[in-house]
This record gives C-alpha cells, sequence and structure tokens, in this order.
C-alpha cells in the first residue's frame, strides 16, 4: 500500500478559555494519505492532569512531575484532554497513551468522566471527584521506561470539547507515569485520534446485486494479438501468449460463440490467466467490431473497438488470472469479440488457448434462474429474496503494532503485516439458499487480492496479533483488484444455517490493499461496510388471484442508459402510448438527491419511443404530467433561480417557485408559465416556497394545476393570499387550484384554507367530461370550501365547475389521514383512493385504523370509497393488515372500460379474493396491481417482484400501463430483466385490464 508523505502540524492554544490551575493542551496532526481513506492521527498532549494519595488527603500534586497510581497507599490519577477543531473527517478511535516510568505487575484501569464533582490541579484526596463505573480499558503487565495504551473510543471526543480520563489500579503494585510538567515533552500523557474521510471515493458507491445461479463458462473459439511493427504478419493466432503493450503497439483480439444461454444476462465476466509477465498499467478492454479470423487476422486487417471502455485492471501480477467486467457487451447468445488495447508501455502477456484448456481464455456468464411462464390460474411462482447482513464487527490486526486491535477503523487491511477478520451473526433466513456472497468494497487497487479462510468466532477488543481468531481453512482467493471496486468471495458451502461465521483475509502477495469495514458505515464516511448477501428461493405462492386472462400481462420495455434512470409521473396519450417523466443522473455514482437532468419520453402503444426530450438545467425537478386530445404534453414542476426551459427565463425564485410548460405533440417546447410566493411584513420581503401536487388537463387543452404555497403568489388574476405567512414549526402550508387556457393565459385560481396547523393539501386532482374538476386531499378544521366552515380535520373531496364555480364537497372526519388519487365514474360519482390512522367517519359509522394513536404513531390502513355525483357517502372498503403493518396505495386510476385499477405497496391478500403473495409478512413489501368495479368489488390482483420505486399508471387501449424503476434483476412471467451496468433503469409493462 502506498502511504503518503507524512506532515507534521503543531495546534497551540484552542477555543474557550483555560479553567484555573489548568495549562492549554498543545495538539499535533501527523497525516498519513494513502490511496484507500485519508487516515490522519491527531496527537492532543494533556492541558490538565494530577494524581491524589490517601496517605496525603489534603496535599495537591498538579506541579509534579510524575504521577501515581496504585493501592498502597490508595492512589488516583486525572487528566483532562481540549480537543481543538479536527482536520475534515470522522473520529474513528481515540487512545490514551501514558509512559510509565516505574512499571507494575498488573497496570491500572482507564475509566470515563467522574460522576460528580470537579477537579483542576489542585484538587486533593478529601475534594477528589467520584469516578465513573464506566469501565474503558485494562493494562496488564507494564515494564519500566514503557508505553501505555488504552482504547478510550468509548469516552465521547468531539472538537471544541473537554474529555476527562481516570486512571486507578487494579492490584497492589503501582505505577509512576510521566505527567504534563515532565520535562521530556515526548513523555507527556497523550490522547490519540484516528480522524478518517473519504474525499476520494463515492460517498454511495453502487453495490452489485447478487445472482443467484453459477456461471456458464465459454473458452475462446479464436484469439490472437497483432503488431504494429509486424503489420502482416498473422502470426498471433498460433502463438501460445497474446501480448499487448506500447512498445511496440500490440493488441489482443478474442472471439466467443455464446450459445444456450437460459436466460437474460445478468452479468459477465472475461477471464484470462497471466504468463510471466505482469504489469503496473494493464489494458483496457473493449467491445470490437468487425469480421476476422485468427489465421488470417494482421495489424492492418485488424478489428476496431467501438463504445467506451469497458473494464481495465491496473495491476496486475505474473502467473495470475484476471477478471474484467464485459456485461454491457454480453447482452445473449451469439458471437462476442472483445480486444485488449495497451494503456502504457509496461507490457503484459496472457496464455492463449493454444497454451492449455485450464489457461485458456474465458467468458463466465452468469443469468437469471431459468423460469417458465405460470401455467396455472394463480401464476404460480417462486421469487428470489436476498438477505443483506453487515457484519457484528470487524477487525484487523498488525504485526508492527501487536498488542493493539484496530476494531474501530474504518479501514480493513490485509497486506504482508496486517491480517482482517470479520465476523458475522446470521438469523434465520426464509427459504431454499441458492447462494451466499462475502462483498467487500476496495480501497485501494492491487495485482492480487487476498486469500480467504474460515474462521472462528472474535472478541473485537480482544483481539490482537498475538492473539488472532483460529482460522479453520482456505477456501477461495482474488485475482487483480481495482480502486473503488466492489469484490465477492462465493462462501455458499461455508454458510449453511443460521448463527456466526467468521472469516479471515490473508495476503497473498507482498502488495497488500484495505477494504472499507462497517465502521466506515456507521460512522457515515462511505456507505461500503462489508455485507453477506444471502440469496433464497421462497417456497411457491399465488401470485395472482381473478379470473384470467384479466390481469394477464400483454408487454413489457425496459428502457436502458448508463446513467441511472428514475420514474416520476406518468399519463396516457389520446389514441393510444403514454408519456413518462423521468430523472436521470448527471454523473456516474451520484445519489437520488444530486443535481439531475429531467427527461420528458413519449412512447407509442407498443411501448417504443417516438420521442425524447431532455432538460438538464440545474434547480428544476419535473413533477406532472398529462396530455392533451390533440396531443400536447403538459408538464408541471419547481425550480429555483431563473431557468430557462426553452422560452426563455423564468421569474427569479428566491424559494421554491412553481413552472407549468407545454410541449407540442413532436416534443417543442411551445410555452412556460413561472410563479412565485411571498411574504412582505412591511420591512421585508420573505421569498416562500411552492409545490406541485396534481396537474390534469381537459378537453380545450386547459391545464388545472393544484399545489400548496405560503404567503401570496400571483397567477395572473390579482394577489392570491395563502392564510399562512411563511414556513414556522411543524405547521403545514395551503393549497391552491389554478386553471391555465391552452395557450398558458390565465383562467382563474382558488385558495382551500384551513388556519389549522395541518393546513389544507389538496394532493390528488381529475377533470370528467364535462370539464368539472374534482379535487381530493385532507384538510384541517376550519376550511371552508364555499357553504361555510367545516371544524374537523378530515379527508375531503370537493368540486368546481369548468369556470370556477363551486359545487360541493364532503369531509370525511379523521385526525390523520393522506390522499392518494381521486377518479371520476361515468355517472358524475367519485372514488378515491386513501389511508387513514384513528378514527375514520364514514356513512353513519366509524372505521379504526389498527393500533390507532392520537399522535401519529400507529400503522396505517388503506381505504377505497365511494362518493355519489353531489358527494353523498356511498361505500368504502378498509384494508388492514395483521400483524399490523402501515399500507398505502400508489396510484388510481380509471381503465377504459370503466373499472378501478389501483396500485399499492404490499397487502395484496386483503383485498377480498384469497391469499396472494409471499406467505408471512415480507420485507420490503411487494409491488402489487389491483383492479375493482365501480361499485368496489375486486376483479382480479397482482403481486409483482421487487422494484425500487413506487408504481405509476396510465390506461391504455385493452389495459393499463405500469412504470417503475428498478436496480437489479427483475422477473415477470418468466422473463428476466436486468438493470444496465447495475444502475436504475426503467421499466414499463401493460396489464390486460
Amino acid at each position: 500500500m502506498g502511504c503518503g508523505l507524512g506532515v507534521a502540524l503543531v495546534f497551540l492554544g484552542g477555543c474557550g478559555g483555560a479553567q484555573e490551575g489548568v495549562s492549554v493542551s498543545q495538539t499535533e496532526v501527523i497525516e498519513q494519505e494513502r490511496d484507500a481513506l485519508v487516515t490522519r492521527t491527531v496527537s492532543i498532549i494533556a492541558m490538565a492532569d494530577t494524581h491524589v494519595s490517601s496517605a496525603q488527603p489534603t496535599s495537591s500534586f498538579g506541579s509534579s512531575q510524575t504521577m501515581v497510581v496504585g493501592r498502597a497507599p490508595e492512589s488516583e490519577a486525572y487528566l483532562r484532554f481540549f480537543v481543538d477543531p479536527i482536520p475534515e473527517g470522522r473520529i474513528t478511535t481515540a487512545r490514551l497513551r501514558v509512559y510509565a516510568i516505574e512499571g507494575s505487575s498488573d497496570g491500572p484501569t482507564a475509566h470515563g468522566p467522574g460522576v460528580y464533582r470537579n477537579w483542576n490541579e489542585e484538587t486533593t484526596w478529601n475534594t477528589r471527584p467520584v469516578h465513573s463505573t464506566s469501565w474503558l480499558a485494562t493494562s496488564a503487565v507494564v515494564p519500566d521506561g514503557s508505553w501505555m495504551e488504552f482504547d478510550v473510543t468509548n469516552v465521547h471526543v468531539g472538537p471544541n470539547s473537554f474529555s476527562d480520563l481516570f486512571l486507578k489500579a487494579d492490584g497492589d503494585d503501582s505505577v509512576t507515569i510521566a505527567s504534563s510538567e515532565h520535562p521530556d515533552p515526548a513523555l507527556r500523557p497523550q490522547l490519540l485520534l484516528t480522524v478518517e474521510s473519504a474525499p476520494d471515493h463515492p460517498t454511495n458507491p453502487l453495490v452489485p446485486f447478487a445472482v443467484a445461479t453459477p456461471p456458464l463458462t465459454f473458452v475462446a473459439t479464436e484469439d490472437t494479438f497483432v503488431s504494429a511493427d509486424a503489420p502482416t504478419s498473422s502470426a498471433g493466432g498460433s502463438a501460445q501468449t497474446l501480448v499487448v503493450g506500447n512498445g511496440p503497439e500490440r493488441e489482443v483480439h478474442l472471439r466467443f460463440n455464446v450459445q444456450g444461454l437460459p436466460e437474460t444476462v445478468q452479468r459477465a465476466v472475461l477471464r484470462l490467466h497471466l504468463a510471466r509477465d505482469g504489469s503496473s498499467g494493464g489494458p483496457s478492454v473493449h467491445a470490437t467490431q468487425g469480421s476476422w479470423s485468427e489465421s488470417s487476422v494482421t495489424w492492418n486487417n485488424r478489428p476496431t473497438k467501438t463504445g467506451s471502455r469497458l473494464d481495465r485492471m491496473p495491476f496486475l501480477e505474473p502467473w495470475g488470472f484476471v477478471d474484467y467486467d464485459v456485461t454491457a457487451s454480453v447482452r445473449g447468445n451469439g458471437s462476442v469479440t472483445l480486444g485488449l488495447y495497451a494503456q502504457s508501455a509496461d507490457g503484459v502477456s496472457f496464455h492463449s488457448r493454444e497454451s492449455s484448456s485450464a489457461s485458456a481464455p474465458q467468458l463466465l456468464v452468469w443469468t437469471g434462474t431459468p423460469r417458465t411462464p405460470p401455467p396455472d390460474a394463480c401464476l404460480t411462482r417462486r421469487e428470489l429474496q436476498t438477505t443483506t447482513v453487515l457484519p457484528l464487527h470487524d477487525a484487523y490486526v498488525d504485526a508492527y503494532h501487536q498488542d493493539r486491535s484496530y476494531h474501530r477503523d474504518a479501514t480493513l487491511q490485509v497486506d504482508s503485516g496486517a491480517v482482517s477478520y470479520l465476523d458475522f451473526d446470521v438469523k434465520p433466513f426464509p427459504g431454499q439458499v441458492r447462494r451466499v456472497l462475502l462483498q467487500l468494497y476496495a480501497l485501494e487497487a492491487t495485482g492480487s487480492g487476498p486469500r480467504i479462510f474460515k474462521a472462528q468466532p472474535f472478541d473485537p477488543y480482544t483481539i490482537s496479533w498475538h492473539q488472532q481468531p483460529t482460522t479453520l481453512y482456505p477456501f477461495g482467493d482474488l485475482g487483480p483488484v481495482k480502486k473503488d471496486q466492489w469484490v465477492e468471495y462465493d462462501v455458499t458451502n461455508e454458510v449453511t444455517a443460521p448463527g456466526r461465521h467468521a472469516f479471515g483475509l490473508v495476503p497473498d502477495s507482498s502488495d497488500g490493499l484495505s477494504f472499507a469495514s462497517v465502521d466506515a458505515h456507521w460512522g457515515y464516511i462511505l456507505h461500503a461496510a462489508p455485507r453477506l448477501v444471502i440469496v433464497t428461493e421462497s417456497e411457491p405462492f399465488c401470485s395472482y388471484r381473478g379470473t384470467n386472462p384479466a390481469g394477464g400481462t400483454l408487454q413489457g420495455t425496459q428502457a436502458g442508459r448508463p446513467e441511472a434512470e428514475r420514474s416520476r409521473d406518468t399519463a396516457s396519450v389520446p389514441g393510444g402510448g403514454f408519456v413518462v417523466l423521468s430523472a436521470v443522473e448527471q454523473t456516474l455514482d451520484s445519489t437520488p438527491w444530486s443535481s439531475q437532468t429531467d427527461v420528458v419520453t413519449l412512447h407509442r402503444e407498443d411501448g417504443g419511443i417516438a420521442w425524447s426530450r431532455e432538460f438538464p438545467q440545474a434547480n428544476v425537478e419535473f413533477r406532472k404530467v398529462t396530455v392533451t386530445t390533440l396531443g400536447n404534453v403538459l408538464v408541471a414542476g419547481e425550480y429555483r433561480g431563473a431557468p430557462d426551459l426553452g422560452k426563455g427565463a423564468l421569474p427569479l425564485a428566491g424559494n421554491t417557485g412553481l413552472f407549468v410548460m407545454k410541449l407540442t405533440p413532436s416534443g417543442a417546447v411551445d410555452w412556460t408559465r413561472g410563479y412565485t410566493a411571498w411574504f412582505d411584513d412591511g420591512t421585508v420581503r420573505h421569498e416562500n416556497p411552492m409545490a406541485v401536487y396534481d396537474l390534469a388537463t381537459d378537453a380545450h387543452g386547459s391545464a388545472v394545476v393544484t399545489g400548496s404555497f405560503w404567503g401570496s403568489t400571483d397567477f395572473g388574476g390579482g394577489e392570491l393570499r395563502s392564510g399562512k405567512t411563511f414556513p414556522y414549526d411543524e405547521s403545514l402550508p395551503n393549497s391552491f387550484i389554478v386553471k391555465l387556457q391552452w395557450d398558458g393565459a390565465y383562467a382563474w385560481a382558488q385558495t382551500l384554507k384551513s388556519p389549522g396547523i395541518r393546513g389544507a393539501q389538496a394532493m390528488a386532482l381529475t377533470v370528467d367530461a364535462q370539464e368539472n374538476i374534482t379535487v381530493g386531499g385532507t384538510t384541517g378544521q376550519g376550511i371552508d370550501f364555499g357553504d361555510g366552515p367545516v371544524y374537523r380535520n378530515g379527508l375531503f373531496v370537493a368540486r368546481w365547475s369548468p369556470s370556477g364555480v363551486y359545487q360541493w364537497s364532503r369531509v370525511m372526519g379523521v385526525n390523520h389521514s393522506r390522499m392518494s388519487g381521486v377518479v371520476v365514474l361515468p355517472d358524475g360519482g367519485v372514488v378515491f383512493a386513501a389511508s387513514f390512522e384513528g378514527g375514520l367517519a364514514f356513512g353513519g359509522r366509524t372505521y379504526a385504523s389498527k393500533e390507532p394513536d392520537e399522535y401519529e404513531g400507529g400503522p396505517w390502513d388503506a381505504v377505497l370509497g365511494r362518493l355519489g355525483p353531489t358527494g353523498e357517502e356511498v361505500s368504502l372498503r378498509h384494508f388492514q393488515q395483521t400483524p399490523a403493518r402501515s399500507s398505502f396505495f400508489q396510484d388510481l386510476v380509471l381503465d377504459g372500460a370503466g373499472n378501478l385499477v389501483v396500485s399499492l405497496g404490499g397487502f395484496g391478500g386483503l383485498l377480498g379474493l384469497g391469499e396472494v403473495g409471499p406467505p408471512g409478512v415480507t420485507s420490503p413489501p411487494r409491488p402489487t396491481v389491483a383492479s375493482f368495479t365501480a361499485s368496489l368489488e375486486p376483479r382480479w390482483v397482482r403481486v409483482l417482484d421487487v422494484l425500487q420505486s413506487d408504481l405509476r399508471l396510465s390506461p391504455a387501449g385493452e389495459g393499463v400501463i405500469v412504470t417503475g424503476d428498478f436496480a437489479g434483476a427483475f422477473e415477470l412471467d418468466g422473463t428476466w430483466y436486468t438493470s444496465t451496468a447495475q444502475r436504475s433503469d426503467l421499466l414499463h409493462f401493460k396489464l390486460r385490464r
């Protein structure tokens, strides 16, 4: 491992004044910057220390050059440290170091701060503090003239704060230690802090998904190398080694004939065995194109590389092997051609297929577990379930610090002087185990990764170089590893039952490396903890209830790109097709809350893309989409600043503003409108936030938007007041309804006001065939829709005419609620999907949620409710899980035949058609789509494989389009979908209505 140059920094003084009788700490920073994490050791000299003795109960020893800890007479030592501002990072360990001038056969014990009574250097035995019962660490035999070190990490240590520690004797033999007054500064007591950070690593590195099946292996059917200094030679085709380098320039070309794959490719690896030449600047791998054969290909007629680099390993050890991830180039059966291209003058050689079958180039391909479409009425299926287990603890031991336990560091070191250990506590897991993987995140590159041993469970506090866990046997090895790469060991044969399972990582060469530890995860330094990934297959279960073919799959479409893409909203296109809003990461490995590019994509009815439009402007978020009868696309969202979406800058928003945009049927921007909110108290103008809740259109192409705001806004008809000045405490805002004409001109606006803390939240919106506007949401007390105030909290549904004239409203009393969707039936009645906690009043009775809690702490139940054409309460279906678990609807639409279709997270077995989905309570809840008649009778329910998002619905022809996003693998009716580069992709599938 490469260590950077050590740099010594000295901080004198600190924040805050010194206490009377107390000197000021001195802090020395010794910096060691590795390729792995940035690790700094901060050394803090005691700012005050003293000891007290029962033999001299009124004497103070704060000016003494030494301190005594013992029992004959009884003596205790007190030390105080002040921690200055530390380098950026996280404190992972704290160690107290004191120098023993006269040793002891049984060293002292370190304790935490005193329970009461402060101390300073004038303290005596009679005025001493009562020490804490918090035992921190102890020492054994202490030789004369040696350092004692205590792990005191459990004491709170933070910047700009004091830390007190006490030393108390364990045995009768006393020990004399140097104090902060000792004439040799190097021997004074020290508090050593390890501060670690990960500035050069992604904070949320992508975790590879686990493949349940072993790989299929394909040996190269042709391989060769060509050289620029022999441009007409084809001799490389019969050579036993394949050479790539830049002196002279040489390339390796490989062909594999992939046949017989039973399912979609989930992972593909090119494995090469190195010959005598390794490299510190290994080649890169690319896909290639162009016809060639190993018997005739030369430098002059060689194939050309295509696309970006597939993979590269910089460090390669002679006579080892190397794996390159080439998944992006292997998508199914057929010919796969790959090339290796030099990245340095350091040449490297690999064994060819002419060398031996054992060392020939191989392509390893993993696919989804073979499935067939379920043949029975309930679509019986088995599900692969992944359970992730983080270490109970992990640690490494160091030959150069043989008495120290590194069980709190953010790294696990493995090199010629360090061995790492991991200990897992595996709980019982459901189903049949298919595969168990140990995944580790490499912080450095190496030409040869460590071997893995099965080991005995261990205590992290007692582990050291002299007291290592017993290693039982080796069972795996790694080849070259690159920085910021997840590596994995197959431990299926070692983890066969619940219980403690420990492993040791032992260096395989002098070229060591380090991995992120579980403490890097818990310390928020790097979310890349070691993990056991247990892949199990469930028992068979029904995934469908109803009458076939309703609810069956008509088509499926995956939208994949190198960057992660996540769904936001979807809507139907009149005449067939659908439009999707999505957000795409702007840089690889960014977090979901980083800057995103907003994308609007119009799909044809068969799922193909008609057009796609990207909006990379910063501080913009597209929220909702709908399509007019003429095919124009309306989008509503939020923004900050004054972005230009294609028709000039929007009004400057100091806080969050709101925009509405119209795209033509071909995707061109037609117009944009922007709005901001404010509150003027007479001296200061406060910029207030706005938010978009829902968007709909009518037969004339108008845009109707609901959302929230504080203070005032102006949509074009003059100042509109919220009734709440600006955000404060836990108060929620009030809502607006605004209607814009087809050309973006203002039509009318309405405010929904509740003076209570809950405000009024107009979450769902629909426009019927008569162009009436129906809104659903939640409200606090005191709201007045138009026929007097309503003094109760509750769910509400209200209706306005096309011109904004109030028609009717209904408030259904309940303390805590959430509205998920509203639709209007052909007769003008309304169906709403909602969730609540507490007691819901509907139809003359009260529906109680499971374990109601007046402070919103209990689980939430889901409901479907139906109102008549003028708001009368008709019927309600209540869904309650046992054992208690919250239930929420995600979306609600009306299909082309007038049936209701809902998406939800789990609880499919409660919908009235019998058990459906995996048995028992599983986590995460399975995405579910269900259909009901207009009278709320269940028609069918479909439980799907796990997705990473809610499901958005849009009616389309004879079915409904379901849109979500997934990262990893998703199985539908025997077909596997695998996300591109293991990142988040969009998935659209159509279910029969």
